[in-house]
C-alpha cells in the first residue's frame, strides 16, 4: 500500500521534499494509517512530522482515552504533537452551526493554529476512497450543486489527502500488519448518523443490488466534475475581482447592476468568494444563504440586512451589496437624498431638509456648519448620504486638490469610531459636503450659479443661524 500512497503524492504533488507536515490524527483506523506511512516516507522525503488531535468534547472519556492513545502512538514514534479540546456543542450552538460543521470548522482552525505554530509547509487529513464515495451520495441524497458534487478535495492550499485513493479494507489491513490497534468509534459501527446509514446500509444495498463497482464509480464521477468545477470557479474569480467596489479586512462592496447582469451560475460563486475573503472559507454559505442573499439583491431595498453564519452580514447599501464582519454594522449607510423635501437618517439621530432656489432668492449664506449651499448645477448624479469608505476623497473648500478623507479626519483629530457617524453628502460617489466640517470646492456657490441645493441637516433639532452676506 505504501507504494500505492507514494504514488499519489508524485501524481497530485501533495509532498516536495523537505516539508513540514502536521498530520490530523483522531485515533481511528485512517490517520493512524497515515501517520504511520508518512512516518515510513520520513526518510525519503525528508519531513518533519507533527501530531494534532482535537477532543471535540462528544465522547466523554472515550474521547480521553483518544488523547492518551494518540500521545502514546507520536511518543512511540518519536514525533512532537498537539492536543487541544474544544467545547464544540456550545460552539456549535453560539453560531447557530450544526455539531458536524462546528466540529469540522474548529478541526481545520486547529491544524492551521498548529501549523503555524510549527511552521508548518502541509497539513495533511485521512479521509479515503470510501469517505469520496459516501460524500458525493450524502450530497447528492441532500440536494447539491456541482461543488458539493466534487467531494473531498485531494489538495487545497496546505490541506492534502495522500490516502483519497486507497479504500478502507487496505487501510485496515495495513494496520493489522503494523500492529498499530488504532481506536473505534463504536457510534461508527451504528446506523444513527445519516453518513453511517449510507456507509452501512445504503452502499451495500447498492452494491449488491445494482452495482458492485458503485464506490469506483461515485469517485470517478467526483473526480470528472472537479475538473469542470475548477474551470468555472477561475473564471468567477476573474470576475469577483474586478467587481469589488471597495474592500478592507472586514468588509467588501461588490455592485448590485454587476452581480444581476451575470449568469446566476455565477452569481452564486461572487458570492461564496465574498465569504471565503471574509471568514477563509466560502463552504459556510449553504444554498439556502446564497439564495437569501439573491433575494436581498433582487429588492433591492437600501438598509436591508441578512444575518449570514460566523457572524457574516449581507446588506444594501444604495447601488452595491456589503458584506462584513464589523461589530459595528450597524452604522455603515448609505441613502438616495430629495432634492426637495425630508429624510430622517436613524443611524445617527438627524434630518436632512433638501430644496432647490434660484440664486436671487438668496441674499445671505449662511455660516451655520449644518446649513450648506451648492451649485445645484454641478451636481452630474444622484444625491445620497453615505458614511465614509476606504479610499475616499474629495476636494475642500479653498485648497488646490484633493485630499484623502482619511487625512482630512486626522487634520481635525476627528477619532476613528467618530468618523463612522459622520455624514457624507454625495454627487454619486464624489464628496459634496462633509457635514458639519466642509463642503466641497466643487460645488460651492460662485457668480456663475444660477441654482442654488440648499441642505441643512437637524441634529436632535439643534440648528444655529449667523449670516454671512453673499457678495
Amino acid at each position: 500500500m505504501l507504494d500505492k500512497i507514494r504514488e499519489t503524492i508524485e501524481k497530485y504533488n501533495l509532498i516536495e521534499k523537505g516539508d513540514k507536515i502536521v498530520v490530523a490524527i483522531s485515533g481511528g483506523p485512517d490517520s493512524v494509517c497515515l501517520l504511520h506511512a508518512l512516518y515510513r516516507l520520513k526518510e525519503e522525503y525528508n519531513l518533519k512530522l507533527y501530531g494534532a488531535h482535537l477532543n471535540h468534547n462528544f465522547r466523554g472519556i472515550e474521547a480521553q482515552m483518544d488523547a492518551r492513545y494518540v500521545s502514546d502512538l507520536c511518543e512511540d514514534l518519536d514525533i512532537l504533537y498537539f492536543i487541544k479540546s474544544v467545547d464544540v456543542p456550545l460552539y456549535a450552538k453560539e453560531y447557530g452551526l450544526s455539531p458536524e460543521e462546528a466540529g469540522r470548522i474548529l478541526r481545520y482552525d486547529f491544524f492551521e493554529e498548529v501549523a503555524q505554530r510549527a511552521d508548518a509547509t502541509k497539513i495533511a487529513v485521512a479521509h479515503n476512497k470510501n469517505d469520496q464515495a459516501e460524500t458525493v451520495l450524502m450530497r447528492l441524497l441532500r440536494g447539491t450543486g456541482l461543488q458539493g458534487l466534487t467531494a473531498i478535495h485531494i489538495k487545497r492550499g496546505k490541506i492534502i489527502r495522500p490516502l483519497l485513493n486507497i479504500d478502507r479494507e487496505s487501510i485496515e489491513r495495513y494496520c493489522k500488519i503494523y500492529n498499530l490497534s488504532p481506536r473505534i468509534d463504536k457510534s461508527n459501527l451504528e446506523s444513527i448518523y445519516y453518513r453511517n446509514k449510507i456507509r452501512l446500509e445504503l452502499i451495500p444495498y447498492l452494491e449488491e443490488n445494482y452495482n458492485p463497482n458503485i464506490t469506483a464509480n461515485l469517485v470517478r464521477t467526483a473526480e470528472i466534475l472537479k475538473k469542470d468545477f475548477d474551470f468555472i470557479e477561475e473564471e468567477a474569480r476573474e470576475i469577483y475581482i474586478d467587481l469589488i467596489t471597495s474592500q478592507d479586512e472586514y468588509r467588501l462592496e461588490l455592485p448590485i447592476e454587476g452581480i444581476q447582469e451575470l449568469h446566476n451560475s455565477l452569481q452564486s460563486r461572487v458570492i461564496r468568494l465574498a465569504a471565503e475573503q471574509l471568514l477563509g472559507r466560502q463552504e459556510i454559505l449553504e444554498y439556502k444563504h446564497v439564495q437569501d442573499v439573491l433575494e436581498l439583491i433582487q429588492k433591492g431595498i437600501t438598509g436591508k440586512k441578512i444575518i449570514l453564519p460566523m457572524g457574516l452580514i449581507a446588506k444594501i447599501s444604495y447601488k452595491d451589496i456589503c458584506f462584513t464582519i464589523e461589530d459595528q454594522e450597524d452604522e455603515v449607510f448609505h441613502y438616495e437624498l430629495p432634492t426637495e423635501g425630508s429624510f430622517d437618517l436613524e443611524e445617527i439621530g438627524g434630518t436632512f431638509i433638501t430644496r432647490v432656489v434660484d440664486r436671487e432668492d438668496i441674499e445671505e449664506i449662511s455660516r451655520d456648519k449644518y446649513r450648506k449651499y451648492f451649485d445645484y448645477d454641478e451636481i452630474a448624479d444622484t444625491l445620497n448620504v453615505r458614511n465614509r469608505r476606504e479610499g475616499d476623497r474629495f476636494y475642500p473648500l479653498g485648497l488646490t486638490g484633493s485630499k484623502k478623507l482619511k487625512d482630512f479626519f486626522i487634520d481635525y483629530k476627528i477619532s476613528r469610531d467618530e468618523r463612522e457617524k459622520i455624514p457624507l453628502v454625495c454627487d454619486g460617489d464624489e464628496i459634496m459636503w462633509v457635514v458639519g466640517l466642509r463642503i466641497s470646492e466643487k460645488y460651492k456657490v460662485t457668480d456663475k450659479t444660477d441654482r442654488i441645493l440648499e441642505i441643512i441637516f437637524d441634529k436632535n433639532q439643534e440648528t444655529s443661524s449667523g449670516n454671512l452676506i453673499l457678495s
